[in-house]
């Protein structure tokens, strides 16, 4: 005799918050380690915040890891704490960021585009004297820029976009002597040289041979 007791159809539970805020922590997990990007962690995390059912959020994890893992550690993707530098440029993009950049008679670039973190605030220290200091972060990143300048500008560009759901809020304490500080935003892929940029666009717009 068979019991088909069980053979119903699977009722439908309704999402709580906390069944939402956990999913997104494991989206942020996920981009922590690589198996997302940016645009990737956006559009899931809108969708957690608007599924109403389980079956709904499952869906939107159901190809990452159901369980924690023990982190692989990627030798040469590690920013050292501080960087320090005299007579010199310093230029940093990639996954991770040092806490501290300093340098003397020169400048100092950091593209945080590809920045990889499930913090919710990420706190940046730059320096420098007779030179620029410059941070760049993804469109959808909400940045401040902080500190002073003597002698110099101060300017902030950030895309007019939403936010992306989840990134951190990026915090640069900057200052300057005889030098301008810049905080901006990219789209993926942009150059971060304006002469680059430049030569970009005249390649688009040349006939084609």
């Amino acid at each position: 005799m068979t019991d088909d007791a069980g053979s119903g159809p699977v009722p439908v539970v309704r999402a709580s918050d906390a069944d939402r805020h956990a999913v997104v922590s494991r989206l942020q997990t996920a981009l922590g380690e690589g198996r997302l990007d940016l645009d990737e962690f956006g559009q899931r995390a809108s969708a957690t915040y608007d599924a109403t059912t389980l079956a709904e959020l499952e869906a939107v994890v159901a190809d990452l890891p159901s369980d924690a893992r023990p982190p692989v550690e990627i030798v040469g993707s590690r920013a050292p704490e501080i960087v320090s530098t005299v007579f010199g440029d310093v230029r940093l993009a990639g996954g991770s960021v040092p806490r501290r950049v300093s340098t003397v008679f020169g400048d100092v670039r950091i593209d945080l585009r590809g920045l990889r973190s499930d913090a919710d605030r990420v706190d940046l220290y730059a320096s420098t004297v007779f030179g620029d200091v410059e941070v760049i972060v993804a469109e959808g990143v909400d940045a401040e820029l902080q500190g002073r300048t003597v002698l110099g500008d101060r300017r902030t560009e950030l895309a007019a976009v939403p936010r992306l759901p989840g990134t951190p809020l990026v915090v640069v304490h900057a200052k300057a002597v005889f030098g301008d500080l810049r905080l901006r935003s990219l789209a993926p892929g942009d150059s971060p040289s304006r002469w680059r940029a430049l030569m970009d666009r005249l390649a688009e717009r040349r006939p084609p041979l």
